[in-house]
């Protein structure tokens, strides 16, 4: 029952439109519990629902035909040249496979933006820059890729650290579009009135609605911006390390280039000595061939004095 429940839970659940995913959810726990499944009921209730980034990511990955696999495939073969760069080799394969790395986000990116478009969701930049650190996070971790190749996020992956953005740090996209729900027709929080609040979204107050309606506004601006600046830090911090590795294969390249600066040194070295010996016995042999042509002159004027 246990298998069955997982089951449901990627197959009816994160595939679902995500304002749909709370009342799907308990529905599937409260089903659990109706059939003697106390503690599967209480997993499944724990589940968050994912934000609209991860949602997208989820839909990509679970969409037919390639998926995330050019961006997998790209991901493994980034990690593998980052090895070969560290050990001071491999330097243009490096550069050819972030490229590739880099070209798979962004077309995935784009992928997520119409999902989201075409769902009725907003996207937003923040949204944009955490679905591409997200993917990022896929491409430079196993881990990360096993979880992002699931289909079951329930949060955003940070790339620098390959775990889950803190909760809260990017909460202002949604509130944005909760508000914009407001002041639309036929929006989520209607349709979940009308089934009765399953969705669990409360009815608005009357009364103060404007003055309520303008405080959550601004502080979903301030969500906004504190979310904006935990991804500046995070693409910062991702520079940061890029640079770091560099500098790393910079040192170890500028290293093994004195290494064989010192090997050619002491060859030539040999090459000198080798050559100052040669000389030596050439000067040696032309003493010894003056030598022998003088005493052949003497020997031969001997001879012609004696006839």
């Amino acid at each position: 029952m246990s298998e069955l429940a997982d089951a449901q839970v990627g197959d009816e659940l994160f595939g679902l439109p995500p304002e749909e995913f709370v009342a799907a959810r308990d529905d599937l726990a409260r089903r659990l519990r109706r059939e003697g499944e106390p503690e599967a009921a209480k997993q499944v209730k724990a589940l968050r629902r994912p934000p609209l980034s991860a949602w997208a990511v989820n839909q990509l990955a679970r969409r037919p035909g390639e998926g995330l696999g050019p961006l997998l495939a790209a991901g493994e073969r980034l990690r593998a040249a980052h090895q070969a760069a560290l050990a001071g080799e491999g330097a243009a394969e490096l550069r050819a496979a972030a490229k590739d790395e880099r070209d798979a986000v962004a077309g995935l990116v784009r992928s997520a933006m119409e999902l989201l478009g075409e769902a009725g969701h907003p996207t937003t930049d923040a949204t944009r820059d955490r679905v591409a650190a997200t993917l990022h996070a896929a491409a430079a971790s196993p881990e990360a890729a096993a979880e992002v190749g699931s289909g079951r996020l329930t949060a955003d992956l940070d790339p620098s650290g390959f775990g889950a953005v803190p909760d809260g740090a990017f909460e202002g996209e949604e509130a944005a579009g909760a508000a914009t729900g407001r002041r639309g027709a036929g929006t989520t929080a209607g349709r979940a009135a009308g089934r009765g609040g399953r969705a669990g979204v409360e009815p608005a107050a009357g009364g103060n609605g404007d003055r309520g309606a303008a405080a959550e506004d601004e502080a979903a601006a301030r969500r906004a911006r504190r979310a904006a600046a935990v991804a500046a830090r995070d693409d910062a911090r991702k520079r940061a390390r890029l640079a770091a590795d560099q500098a790393v294969l910079a040192t170890r390249h500028a290293e093994r280039l004195g290494r064989l600066a010192d090997q050619a040194e002491r060859e030539a070295g040999r090459a000198r000595a080798t050559a100052a010996a040669a000389i030596e016995a050439a000067s040696a042999a032309r003493e010894r061939a003056t030598r022998a042509a003088k005493d052949l002159r003497e020997a031969e004027d001997r001879i012609s004095a004696d006839h």
